[in-house]
């Protein structure tokens, strides 16, 4: 049997084992109303589930082992026909993070903005507009773009942070409330 016909079957697989979403072609925008649509693109990458709260709708999702959260921000009064999302991810800290690991994150990073919160944990969060929509296969690139800023924060602030402290990785929190 030759070299080629052991490849084909493999390049083909990993096509096959891509994102749903990228099987088929995203079509039509996406806003800050269209929570379904938000949360069947970001399920793609991750479990994710629908919450409320008195602020409103909000997702928890989790990807790459990490927990997140699509809070819809710039609503009306009735916390719909919101113009921007935002993604978050927080860590509990206890020490292990530093304002001068926030700041170089900040300094070095286009797409996030990372930061100690009111109780030191480590937080990174990456704000998306979407006032008059957005095309569907933007918003999934966004999601995307999401995955690799989490990735990249877990691994150079998070995990260094707890491996000069001496201690394990904590896992990062699945509360909104911080």
């Amino acid at each position: 049997m030759s070299v080629r016909a052991l490849i084909a079957p493999a390049v083909f697989a990993v096509f096959l084992t891509g994102p749903a979403v990228a099987q088929q072609p995203l079509t039509g925008v996406v806003t800050g109303s269209d929570v379904a649509r938000i949360t069947q693109i970001a399920a793609v990458y991750g479990t994710i589930d629908r919450r409320e709260d008195d602020a409103g709708v909000w997702l928890r999702g989790e990807m790459d082992d990490t927990v997140y959260s699509i809070s819809f921000l710039n609503c009306n009064d009735q916390h719909q026909n919101c113009n921007s999302v935002q993604f978050r991810a927080w860590w509990e800290s206890n020490g292990a993070h530093t304002v001068d690991a926030m700041n170089q994150w900040n300094q070095d990073r286009r797409f996030s903005s990372a930061y100690l919160d009111s109780r030191g944990n480590a937080t990174i969060e990456w704000d998306v507009n979407l006032a008059h929509g957005v095309p569907a296969a933007n918003f999934d690139d966004s999601v995307q773009w999401w995955r690799t800023v989490m990735r990249q924060f877990r691994e150079e602030v998070i995990e260094p942070g707890f491996a000069i402290q001496g201690g394990g990785q904590s896992p990062n929190s699945p509360s909104r409330d911080k």
